[in-house]
């Protein structure tokens, strides 16, 4: 813990301790707005009362829904003041929290996350040059499920070509290296899930720019759904981030790249072992179906009876698959997967082996039916294993706290 304190000014515009803590205590916020959207601002007075009168305007018809936390980041010039009026005016609406020296973007933002409220939490630029009017259809998009996140993607520029060309080239570089599969890094406009801005984000490490790009891998390590918003970049000002800003940021964005690479590969290496283990169940459960095919043919032998061979060929695939089921969900995905879910899917991958079976050998006299046999056994490998593989993914993500928020902030 450090004694680092900044200053935070309430609507009666008092100065309160604002103390940095490594300890949480999760609480559930019953009474609290559900949007909480934050606003992080630098020398910013003659456009912060514009800022939060656009994001309250937004929520106009459901007063109690939102609220706006001004994160100040050591202005010199009158932005506290400025914000203050608005928070006196609305306080159930309006907080400003103000920082005793400029820490950065990123630094704001992680301040504004600790203290929200909302179950959906986002940010906007000061200078909306991105549209306050988005952030309903984003919140709407993640408020549901809690399992993603909204980003805002340029689709229109108005900037000058020269900020738009390094803007597009910094963010591609930044895609590229880390992998993220979404299209705009750095839109300054963006929504989660509130559990997730609490308990992930607010602890996070950037204080630069590139606080956008940390968050974006927090949301992918954290398997959330990325939803693209298309929207227009206004310009009402000259770009404050230079070509000397962005060199500065070489080094850590080599190190973040180096810390995802190696996240990604030991995450490819993990796929990989429970695909073998997969293939090893897979094994253990054709000997368990020939086996039990065996046992109910030796005690009730066919003897030429189509209608009962097949009906003991049922009854081994059913043992087969109750032994199945413990194996894959200790052995392979080593998590408890829907039952009901797994018989669904082996029912389906069964159905896929004979259909493919079938037309191969219909089809394709020149191939053996063996051959058209094994064709089948792989497509249905396939699919059962992408159907365990989701209802595992839908199993580790089944209890996630969605309100649950640190008291003090780390």
């Amino acid at each position: 813990m450090t004694d680092r304190t900044e200053r935070m000014t309430t609507t009666m515009a008092a100065v309160m301790p604002y103390q940095h803590s490594s300890t949480t205590k999760p609480y559930t916020n019953t009474d609290g707005p559900s949007v909480s959207i934050v606003i992080p601002a630098h020398n910013e007075a003659g456009r912060i009362g514009h800022a939060i009168q656009a994001v309250l305007e937004q929520w106009a018809e459901a007063v109690d829904a939102v609220e706006v936390i001004v994160v100040d980041d050591g202005s010199t010039d009158g932005t506290v003041m400025e914000a203050t009026v608005f928070a006196q005016r609305q306080p159930d609406r309006v907080r400003v929290i103000s920082l005793s020296q400029n820490r950065g973007k990123g630094y704001a933002l992680r301040c504004g996350f600790r203290e929200s409220r909302g179950a959906v939490v986002g940010f906007i630029d000061a200078d909306l040059e991105y549209p306050a009017t988005a952030l309903p259809h984003m919140v709407a998009a993640v408020e549901p499920t809690q399992r993603a996140c909204a980003v805002a993607v340029r689709v229109s520029d108005h900037r000058r070509w020269h900020e738009r060309w390094t803007s597009h080239l910094a963010r591609t570089l930044a895609r590229f290296l880390l992998r993220l599969p979404v299209r705009d890094t750095q839109a300054g406009l963006k929504v989660f899930p509130g559990w997730f801005a609490r308990n992930v984000l607010a602890h996070a490490h950037e204080d630069g720019w590139l606080f956008d790009v940390e968050l974006l891998l927090a949301a992918t390590t954290a398997r959330l759904t990325i939803l693209e918003i298309p929207v227009t970049q206004e310009r009402y000002r000259p770009r404050r981030a230079t070509a000397a800003t962005m060199l500065a940021c070489a080094p850590t964005l080599g190190r973040l790249a180096w810390q995802r690479w190696n996240h990604w590969a030991r995450r490819e290496g993990a796929e990989t072992m429970q695909m073998i283990r997969f293939g090893l169940v897979g094994l253990c459960n054709t000997a368990c179906d020939l086996a039990a095919f065996m046992a109910l043919s030796t005690l009730w032998p066919p003897d030429g009876d189509g209608y009962r061979a097949a009906v003991e060929a049922l009854g081994a695939w059913i043992v087969a698959t109750l032994v199945a089921y413990p194996l894959h969900a200790r052995f392979t995905f080593r998590r408890r997967l829907s039952r009901w879910g797994f018989y669904a899917v082996t029912s389906m991958g069964v159905a896929l082996q004979m259909a493919a079976t079938g037309l191969v050998t219909q089809d394709v006299p020149s191939v053996p039916p063996l051959l058209g046999k094994a064709l089948g056994i792989l497509l249905a490998a396939g699919f059962t294993y992408t159907g365990y593989r989701w209802l595992a993914r839908r199993a580790s993500t089944a209890a996630v706290p969605v309100k649950a928020v640190p008291e003090s902030p780390s």
